[in-house]
């Protein structure tokens, strides 16, 4: 009976918004820096909306609307260089079916940030919630790089492919691993409201 309240209205329309949000928010970010990674990637807050709905409701929510946001990304069209079918089925995987789940690896520390009791501790569950996940995201990318995209690299470039796809997709996760993770403390400071639920009777997700 509890796990049939578990996915109430409010929270499945939550999962529709946040999914939908960071699809608008990724599409934009791709069109601004197209022309900078012209491979793919972009600088922006399309993380967000995953990460604040995983600390409002838990893992799951969180997962579903990133497998969503990864479901409206196909529908747009994929780009595979794989030379077989099962290549290009492990190239669409890493890079656009578990690419954004991964960023739901941030609800390793949603019990942690619900038990601190100062601000300061909160934003440090957040900052390495936000590093943990924007690390999950950054290595299937880096991994398609390696195995994929290597005929992109250019000549004579230090390290190989492997140093390229590291330099690359860095290039955009690590700002936007700091711009999420500043803009989901200044949340928790100013708006906590948007990443504790605390509503009577309703079921709140810790895991």
């Amino acid at each position: 009976m509890e796990n049939e309240k578990k996915f109430t209205t409010k929270v499945l329309a939550e999962i529709a918004i946040m999914a939908t949000l960071a699809f608008a928010l990724d599409a934009l970010q791709g069109g601004i820096f197209k022309g900078l990674f012209y491979n793919g990637g972009s600088i922006g807050i399309a993380m967000l909306p995953i990460l604040i709905l995983t600390f409002r409701r838990g893992f799951v929510p969180g997962l579903i609307a990133a497998f969503v946001l990864s479901f409206l990304q196909m529908l747009g069209g994929v780009y595979a260089i794989a030379d077989t079918w099962y290549n290009v089925f492990l190239q669409i995987m890493l890079d656009y079916v578990v690419a954004y789940p991964l960023v739901c690896l941030a609800a390793i520390f949603i019990v942690p940030f619900r038990k601190a009791k100062t601000n300061k501790e909160k934003v440090t569950m957040l900052v390495l919630a936000t590093t943990i996940g924007g690390l999950g995201k950054f290595l299937s990318h880096f991994l398609a790089g390696v195995i994929f995209w290597a005929s992109n690299t250019p000549d004579g470039f230090p390290g190989g492919p492997w140093m390229y796809s590291l330099v690359y997709n860095g290039g955009y996760m690590l700002p936007n691993i700091i711009i999420n993770a500043i803009i989901l403390s200044l949340i928790v400071i100013k708006q906590p409201g948007l990443l504790i639920v605390e509503e009577k009777g309703e079921i709140k997700y810790e895991a």
